[in-house]
C-alpha cells in the first residue's frame, strides 16, 4: 500500500446512525429500540462534524436490520427505512465529499438475524434452499451454529464460494456509491482467504479504498475458539493454551498484515487503561511512551494502526478516567501527537460517560455507551 495514503491521518467521527440526529433536541431515552436517527440527520450535521477537525465519518451498518444497531442484517439488498433510502445514502455520500469529508462503512458478513430470508430459506423445514450457506451441527436437523452463542444471530459460511461472491457483491456496490473505506466487522470471525479477496475486489473498483478490520477476542473462550480464524495453526494453539502461555492482543493484530489493510487498534487502547489503572496517567508519562514506541515496532509502517479511545462496545473512555476530564483530554491530545488514524465515538464532545461499567451480565448494558446525542447543548 502506498505510504502515502489518504487514511495515514485521518481524523474518523464513529457514529451510530439511530443515535446521532433524529431532530429532536432533547434526546430520546437509551432503549433497545429504534430512536429516530436518520442519514438526513447526518447529513444536517455534516458541517458541525468537519467544524471540529474531522475528516471521515464512520457509520454504523445500514442495511435492513432488526434493531437500532445495525448488526443483525435482514436484508442486504435495501437500506433499513428507520434510517432512509439509498438515495439518502448517496446524497450523504456525494455531500460529505463535497465537504472534505470521507465515508467509511461498517461492513458485516459474518452473520445475519435468524429472521433474514437468505437465512429462512436454508431451513430444512422450508426447502434447504443454499443450506451450505451456513453451518448446520448436523444434516438432519435445523440446529445451526450461531455467532458467538447468540442464538438467534446464524453464522455464514465464508469459505463457500457462492457466499464470498454475495457478500463481494454487496460491498461492490457500496464501493461503487463512493464508499472511501469499510471497517469489517468481527473480522477475526472470517476466513482469511475471504478478507484478502473482499479487499482485493474492492481495490480493484477503486485502488484507494481502505479495508481495515475489528479484530478483537474479549471474551472469547475456549469453547467458542472454533468459529475463529487464525492465520497458522500455531497461532491457534497459543489462543487455545492462553492461561498458560503469554498470548497478547498484539499477536492477534499483526497476523492481519498482508491480507488486510490494518485494524482497530485495541492493543493501544490496553496500553493507555493499563497506564490509567496504574495511576500515572498520560502526560509526561515516559512509560507509556515506551510501551506504545515498543507496540508501534511490531507492525510495518504501512499497516495502518487505527487509533481509539473506547467504541460503541466498550466502556466511555471518561468513565475510565473516573470522569478527570484533564486525563481525556491528555489522551487526545496523545493520540493527535502519534499522528496515526484516530477514531473519536460521538458524544465524546458532550463528555458522554456511563455510571458503571458494561462488561457485566447485565443485558442490554452497552446501550448506556449508545446514548442519543443532546443538541441542546450545540
Amino acid at each position: 500500500m502506498n505510504k502515502s495514503s489518504w487514511f495515514d491521518h485521518i481524523r474518523i467521527y464513529h457514529l451510530l446512525i439511530d443515535r446521532f440526529n433524529g431532530g429532536w433536541q432533547a434526546p430520546p431515552a437509551s432503549e433497545n429500540a429504534f430512536c429516530g436517527g436518520t442519514l438526513r440527520g447526518v447529513i444536517e450535521k455534516l458541517d458541525y462534524i468537519r467544524d471540529m477537525g474531522f475528516t471521515a465519518i464512520m457509520l454504523s451498518p445500514i442495511y435492513k436490520t432488526a434493531n437500532y444497531h445495525g448488526y443483525h442484517t435482514l436484508d442486504m439488498d435495501e437500506v433499513d427505512p428507520h434510517f432512509g433510502t439509498w438515495d439518502d445514502y448517496q446524497h450523504l455520500l456525494d455531500e460529505a465529499h463535497a465537504k472534505g469529508l470521507r465515508i467509511i462503512c461498517d461492513f458485516v458478513p459474518n452473520h445475519c438475524w435468524w429472521q433474514a430470508p437468505v437465512f429462512t430459506q436454508s431451513l430444512l423445514v422450508n426447502g434447504g434452499k443454499h443450506r451450505d450457506w451456513f453451518f448446520y451441527r448436523s444434516e438432519d436437523s435445523d440446529d445451526f451454529v450461531s455467532f458467538l452463542g447468540f442464538g438467534d444471530l446464524p453464522k455464514f459460511n465464508l469459505t463457500n464460494p457462492e457466499v464470498v461472491r454475495f457478500m463481494t457483491e454487496k460491498a461492490e456496490r457500496l464501493a461503487r456509491m463512493g464508499v472511501d473505506a469499510f471497517r469489517i466487522d468481527h473480522a477475526l470471525g472470517q476466513p482469511f482467504s475471504f478478507l484478502q479477496s473482499l479487499r482485493q475486489s474492492l481495490q480493484a473498483i477503486r485502488s484507494d479504498i481502505i479495508v481495515f478490520g475489528e479484530v478483537w477476542a474479549f471474551g472469547i473462550g475456549k469453547e467458542l475458539a472454533g468459529q475463529l480464524y487464525f492465520k497458522t495453526e500455531n497461532r491457534r494453539n497459543e489462543f487455545l493454551a492462553q492461561e498458560s502461555k503469554p498470548f497478547s492482543q498484539d499477536d492477534l493484530q499483526a497476523d492481519y498484515v498482508g491480507t488486510l489493510d490494518g485494524v482497530l487498534d485495541f492493543a493501544f487502547r490496553d496500553i493507555l487503561l493499563e497506564e490509567i489503572r496504574a495511576g500515572r496517567g498520560i502526560k509526561e508519562n515516559q512509560t507509556l511512551r515506551s510501551k506504545i514506541t515498543n507496540h508501534f515496532a511490531k507492525y510495518p509502517e504501512d499497516f495502518q494502526l487505527v487509533l481509539f479511545l473506547d467504541n460503541h462496545d466498550t466502556d466511555r473512555f471518561l468513565f475510565d478516567c473516573h470522569d478527570d476530564e484533564h486525563l481525556l483530554q491528555e489522551a487526545l491530545d496523545l493520540t493527535k501527537e502519534l499522528q496515526r488514524p484516530f477514531s473519536f465515538l460521538y458524544g465524546t464532545e458532550q463528555l458522554m460517560t456511563i455510571q458503571s461499567t458494561i462488561f457485566n451480565a447485565e443485558p442490554y448494558a452497552d446501550l448506556r455507551v449508545r446514548c442519543c446525542m443532546d443538541w441542546r447543548k450545540h
